[in-house]
């Protein structure tokens, strides 16, 4: 018999199985015995058939979801941890791990932003269907263009910057020194006068070359093999260039800053070959 589009078989009348389908059954029950018990027989197998074949009903469909996903390096496809991985929509995020991945709970089927984000990488904002228990994107983010920065210009003073090694070397004590503001206060003075009071490896003696003149000399001596030790001889520079002229030619309060080093702490550019013992580096005012 044809129920709900199935074909059924029941056992005839004497014991033979007879195939039927909506179009057969009438002229059957006309034709078989009014037989009581046989009739019962098939009404119950059709009660029994159409209690088999009701569908079952489809379980309840689960409401939220857990997202599981993965952040990984664009170019090197590397797992990314510490990544932000943001549903913008329901404003619910989480952080990736040391393998990349990242757990989202409870989320609701459909559709849904994502946000993801790093330090150092450019922003990925997707959309996505979320359908199931629970899925698996992959996210993969691309490194974050670094603008060239224009080179900073520093405009300083030109009237002073020429000092910056002068200024260096006094923070850092390797000598003796004195300022501008030091030589303002010695202008009554003579330049030898005013260095060898200042630098006690310094002394002023006569030039016997010019009389009525004063040079510098170290107080340090070098022994001589003909003659009784004398002292030694200091150079001098003036704005880097050895100065040859007389000292005092130069008023102390010409002078920005002076330098005075033993000549074996000098610094290496005016470290020189020569017999004398100490080094001065007198600075201009410009």
């Amino acid at each position: 018999m044809g129920v709900l589009g199935l074909s059924v078989k029941v056992i005839g009348v004497g014991g033979n199985p007879e195939a039927l389908t909506s179009g057969t059954t009438h002229a059957y029950f006309r034709n078989m015995s009014t037989n009581v018990s046989e009739v019962r027989k098939v009404a119950a197998s059709l009660a029994l058939l159409s209690i088999a074949i009701v569908p079952a009903r489809a379980p309840a469909q689960n409401k939220t979801s857990l997202v599981i996903a993965s952040v990984a390096d664009a170019q090197s496809g590397q797992p990314l941890a510490d990544a932000e991985v943001k549903l913008s929509d329901v404003n619910m995020s989480a952080t990736t791990d040391w393998s990349g991945e990242a757990r989202i709970a409870k989320v609701a089927l459909g559709q849904h932003q994502f946000e993801i984000r790093k330090a150092g990488y450019d922003l990925l904002a997707v959309t996505l269907v979320i359908q199931g228990d629970s899925i698996g994107p992959v996210f993969r983010l691309a490194k974050a263009a670094t603008n060239a920065l224009e080179p900073v210009k520093v405009s300083g003073d030109p009237s002073t910057s020429y000092l910056a090694d002068f200024e260096k070397r006094r923070q850092q004590g390797r000598g003796r020194y004195l300022t501008a503001a030091d030589l303002e206060q010695k202008q009554n003075r003579s330049l030898v006068q005013v260095l060898a009071g200042a630098f006690g490896g310094l002394m002023a003696t006569p030039d016997l070359a010019r009389p009525g003149h004063t040079i510098l000399m170290s107080r340090r001596t070098r022994p001589r093999l003909t003659s009784v030790d004398v002292h030694c001889g200091v150079d001098i520079y003036l704005d880097g260039s050895q100065y040859l002229d007389d000292l005092d030619a130069l008023h102390p309060t010409e002078l920005a800053g002076v330098e005075y080093y033993p000549v074996e702490s000098a610094p290496g550019e005016y470290r020189k070959l020569t017999d004398n013992c100490a080094v001065l580096l007198l600075w201009s005012k410009r």
